[in-house]
């Protein structure tokens, strides 16, 4: 045996390979096939919106009866001419009975309903007075909000979101209405003006229709609900956050009212 075979056969045993000393090129070998999972996570399902068959009403009034909340008064050092010598802001506003104002009431567990449309169409933050009007604003996701200037002076409108796109942008006296990007992404996200740094307003990305904001007075009403037990959330900026159940009925009107 000569040299040159004993050379190949070691290289065969060692190695492994295929007896290719003869001068053959070796086979080509295929690549494993990659095995897909039998199965994935399924895919978030979003909001159903149509028609709702014998809903029902959710109301009541979401109350305070805590001590008293005293007003924080702002000397104003820019501007005065249209924001005044001094702003009043409340945190905790409520009527002669404790109805509390500016709470939002939601229903937090629902598939399908009412379309999400029923929410509105136009959803507008004005600036007036140097103060933003209204300071809790509901807005649905895929649409943008507007931002409007009646006060004709230097606004600088500032989101802080997590999920969302952020604005963050100078509007001056005559610009105006600037409109965000589209909100993508249900979540609560503050506002701010960093010229003022007393303007402070909350917008309320929602991803279903049953959401409101309690008017003067404390009341509320979620309407057209499909039969079912629910979780409503009751939020307020400075009171903090409740959850309560509620089951409506076929046509039926339900209360639910709520107290700090």
């Amino acid at each position: 045996m000569n040299r040159r075979l004993l050379l190949c056969l070691g290289i065969v045993l060692v190695l492994g390979l295929p007896a290719a000393c003869g001068g053959a090129a070796p086979e080509p070998t295929t690549a494993p096939t990659q095995i897909p999972p039998t199965t994935a996570p399924p895919a978030a399902e979003g909001y159903q919106g149509g028609v709702v068959s014998n809903g029902g009403t959710i109301h009541g009034t979401i109350s305070y009866a805590g001590p008293p909340v005293e007003p924080e008064i702002v000397t104003v050092d820019k501007d005065n001419e249209v924001c005044g010598d001094s702003i009043e802001l409340r945190a905790v506003q409520t009527d002669s009975a404790g109805g509390l104002t500016n709470a939002v009431v939601r229903i937090t567990d629902i598939s399908s309903g009412k379309p999400l449309s029923e929410v509105g169409t136009d959803f507008v933050l004005d600036q007036r007075g140097c103060l933003y009007s209204p300071s809790v604003l509901i807005v649905p996701v895929g649409s943008a909000l507007i931002v409007r200037n009646s006060d004709g002076i230097l606004h600088n409108v500032h989101t802080t979101p997590f999920d969302n796109p952020p604005l963050n942008v100078a509007q001056p006296g005559t610009q105006t209405e600037i409109t965000s990007d589209p909100f993508t992404f249900p979540e609560v996200i503050p506002v701010d003006c960093d010229v003022h740094q007393w303007m402070h307003a909350t917008i309320v990305a929602v991803d279903n229709p049953y959401a409101v904001v309690t008017g003067a007075d404390g009341s509320y009403a979620l309407t057209n609900v499909p039969p079912g037990t629910y979780q409503v959330e009751i939020w307020h900026l400075e009171l903090g956050t409740r959850t309560l159940q509620v089951t409506v009925e076929a046509g039926g009107t339900s209360t639910l009212n709520a107290e700090y």
